[in-house]
């Protein structure tokens, strides 16, 4: 589960933020956002070909302490470091009716419900799992390895946050975001 979230962040590329004061997630917003991701992928696969997707993709990783927001990190490291970029998905969000930094928001919104929702289903123990790993075994571990539990760490414990409104409403867009991803994954798999 944790790969597969690991993927569609990643697959992304692009997620916003800013200290925008998130709205609560309605099922109108759910269902642009998912409508948005056929206008951002081109932005997204050209910035995979130019190799800025890889540095967007370092600073959107979640951090100890830090919530996961894959989506608004990315659109505040894209604004930082791509500005031709980011104008470029500020016109391809704004017919969808968002701003780039409230893309950012609802994505990360929708994301993390919908990594909730799948973690519920097909490994409901895995927080635990998480939260039972005895922490002088994480000391020991290579400094790398031990970077990419505290990632997992900090995505799951935003996931198990999600308020159970936001998941009600991903389930009206769920099954839209499946065939979006099941898409995605088949284009990786096919390069």
């Amino acid at each position: 589960m944790l790969k597969k979230a690991a993927f569609v962040a990643g697959s992304f590329f692009l997620f916003v933020s800013h200290a925008v004061a998130a709205d609560a997630l309605t099922v109108d917003a759910a269902q642009r956002f998912v409508e948005s991701l056929h206008s951002v992928k081109a932005l997204g696969d050209r910035l995979e070909a130019e190799g800025k997707a890889e540095q967007l993709q370092l600073d959107m990783q979640p951090k100890a302490g830090e919530p996961f927001a894959p989506y608004s990190k990315s659109v505040t490291a894209l604004k930082a470091k791509y500005p031709d970029e980011y104008s470029e998905l500020k016109s391809a969000v704004k017919p969808h009716g968002f701003s780039a930094e409230e893309w950012g928001v609802t994505g990360d919104q929708v994301m993390v419900a919908y990594f909730a929702r799948k973690m519920e289903k097909e490994n409901p123990g895995a927080m635990a799992q998480m939260e039972a790993m005895d922490p002088a075994m994480l000391e020991q571990m290579p400094p790398q390895m031990k970077e990419q539990i505290m990632q997992a760490k900090a995505m799951m414990e935003t996931i198990s946050k999600v308020p159970p409104e936001n998941k009600e409403v991903v389930a009206e867009v769920e099954d839209d975001l499946d065939a979006y991803m099941e898409a995605e994954e088949a284009a990786q798999a096919g390069q």
